[in-house]
């Protein structure tokens, strides 16, 4: 048969595509392609560990039904949070493993099980998709393979709903809990909660063998001892910390001095955070409301206590500065004066000093407290030359001063009881307390009911009426706490001129200088010149006394009408 070659031709092609499921050897031959499965579950909760366990299983029996498949590993999290990588170990594990070729494909149950950040989510699909030998995951439940070439559009817009469903379930819940603060039912773990421990319906309630620890590190403060040197006590006589430690630092006993649920108050929502997907947490600086809810559980120290050591702490930090910025001071309490005593002349702190000196051509050494200024330890824009006095001779000056103090009880109570009228609170000053209390009440209620409506509406009048009770509630309160300070001033003034009394009557020895009790009763001293001295006590009473030269004590001691001529002298 004779064939034309001029017929036009009508050629058929058929494409053969790869098995991109079917990775080849360097001989071409096929190989299983090997396959990891990743589960992760949120929490612990034994709902969801029936979750995990179900994952695991179906990963198993998948993948063995699949005569080309084999299953390399099952990479897990259980616990963790979907919406950073951070610290889900097994998943970062099995990242590793991926860009060591271990394995062809990852699989998982949804895109919200392998991350929901989106940004992650890409970040890692297009890592794993670039590499030299291509890793796939297959996400089961949207039945996508990224190394399919339109995965990636599709993963994107799934991606961003996993995100956004993430955020609103982290505002839901963060809903939830300031709902449960308004209503005065706030969280506070007690796994690392010195002094504390739950009952069987969740109640705090105290452990007394760790409340003493708590209630020792009140006292000690309060006594006058800082925080590095109670934490050196609590570290050399073994006592536990809220890990079960023995080993102590300061910023521990600084925090626990800080906490006010030691006092049985609650402070909830201190730190916030504001990305739920981050995690980071932040102090809550004016980010969002915060609750304080009054007599929430059993205290540990008092109130009156817990206050008297936030006052203490505020003191020691003042001492940094004085009123006019001009000098610092760090707190001690290594001797009886230490951060006591202030020069007359130019106000600057006294410092102790340790000096040497000859007596019949052999050195010996003595104490002393000297300006700062006069010293040459500090500049001053005010000249001082006052002169240093010996420290027994402060002691001794002190003593007598106490002695004739015996001798004028009637007097001291007058002064003591002028200076407590000064500062206490009239009867319309008292009723204007209560009705402060009030008015704060009520507002600090409104705003409560209006904070639970915040994330159901975004209306701008609804805000500004939010701002205008937070800033009305802000200026009664500064009204009440001006009040309220001079009402604990007058009652910690009468309580200081009580224990004053009280020692002063019971006093009989006058030789030795009792360094615990000049601590409990005196605010400060001043050295003025010609080694007069002054005492201000906790109480509001002030005394002088005269000091001498070393080697030149005066013969007799000086009687009332001695220290008036020293105050006009002063003067």
């Amino acid at each position: 048969m004779t064939q034309n070659r001029n017929a036009p031709m009508n050629p058929r092609v058929r494409v053969i595509p790869a098995n991109m499921n079917v990775p080849r050897g360097e001989d071409g031959e096929e190989k299983k392609v090997r396959v990891a499965a990743y589960a992760r579950v949120s929490t612990l909760e034994e709902d969801q560990q029936s979750s995990y366990r179900l994952q695991v299983s179906y990963f198993e029996e998948y993948i063995n039904r699949k005569p080309d498949w084999e299953l390399y590993r099952v990479y897990s999290d259980e616990g963790v949070t979907g919406t950073n990588t951070r610290y889900r170990t097994g998943f970062n594990e099995m990242i590793k493993d991926a860009k060591e070729s271990k394995f062809d494909y990852i699989i998982t149950k949804s895109i919200s099980r392998f991350a929901r950040n989106t940004l992650d989510c890409l970040t890692y699909v297009r890592m794993l998709k670039n590499l030299d030998k291509p890793v796939g995951i297959i996400f089961d439940k949207e039945g996508i393979n990224t190394l399919d070439s339109q995965s990636e559009t599709i993963l994107v817009v799934i991606a961003s709903v996993m995100e956004e469903e993430s955020r609103t379930i982290s505002a839901n819940v963060s809903w939830g809990v300031t709902k449960r603060f308004s209503q005065g039912i706030p969280h506070i773990p007690t796994t690392y909660f010195l002094g504390y421990d739950e009952d069987e319906e969740g109640n705090l309630i105290i452990d007394e063998a760790q409340a003493k620890t708590v209630r020792r590190i009140f006292r000690d403060f309060l006594n006058g001892k800082g925080t590095p040197i109670i934490a050196k006590e609590l570290t050399r006589d073994k006592e536990k910390t809220a890990r079960g430690n023995t080993k102590w630092t300061s910023d521990a006993v600084y925090k626990i001095i800080k906490n006010e649920k030691y006092c049985g108050h609650a402070l909830c929502q201190k730190s916030v955070t504001l990305d739920p997907l981050s995690h980071k947490r932040v102090r809550n600086k004016n980010h969002k409301p915060q609750y304080f809810i009054r007599n929430h559980h059993p205290p540990i120290v008092s109130e009156a206590d817990w206050n008297a050591a936030q006052k203490e702490l505020d003191r020691r930090r003042k001492m940094l500065h004085d009123p006019d910025g001009n000098y610092r001071s760090c707190y001690s309490n290594r001797a009886p004066f230490s951060n006591m005593l202030f020069c007359g002349h130019c106000g600057m702190p006294v410092n102790r000093r340790r000096m040497t000196s000859r007596k019949n051509g052999k050195p010996y050494k003595f104490t002393v407290w000297h300006c700062r200024t006069a010293s040459q330890r500090v500049k001053c824009d005010i000249e001082c030359n006052e002169k240093y006095m010996w420290e027994e001779v402060i002691e001794g000056a002190y003593n007598q001063m106490l002695l004739r103090m015996t001798k004028e009880l009637d007097q001291i109570k007058i002064d003591g009881e002028k200076a407590i009228g000064e500062v206490s609170l009239t009867k319309e000053e008292n009723e204007r307390l209560e009705e402060l209390e009030e008015i704060i009440d009520r507002i600090s209620d409104q705003i409560s009911d209006m904070s639970m409506r915040e994330n159901v509406t975004n209306d701008s009048i609804y805000d500004a009426a939010l701002r205008n009770l937070i800033y009305e509630v802000q200026i009664y309160q500064q009204e009440q706490e001006m009040l309220m300070r001079n009402k604990d001033e007058s009652i910690k003034l009468t309580e200081n001129l009580e224990l004053l009394l009280d020692y002063l009557k019971r006093l009989d020895d006058f030789e030795t200088f009792d360094a615990e009790m000049f601590k409990k009763i005196v605010e400060r001293g001043i050295l003025h010149k010609d080694y007069g001295l002054e005492f201000i006590f906790k109480c509001g009473v002030s005394r002088k006394t005269q000091g001498w030269k070393r080697g030149k004590k005066p013969i007799e001691s000086l009687d009332i009408t001695d220290l008036t001529k020293i105050d006009n002298n002063q003067e």
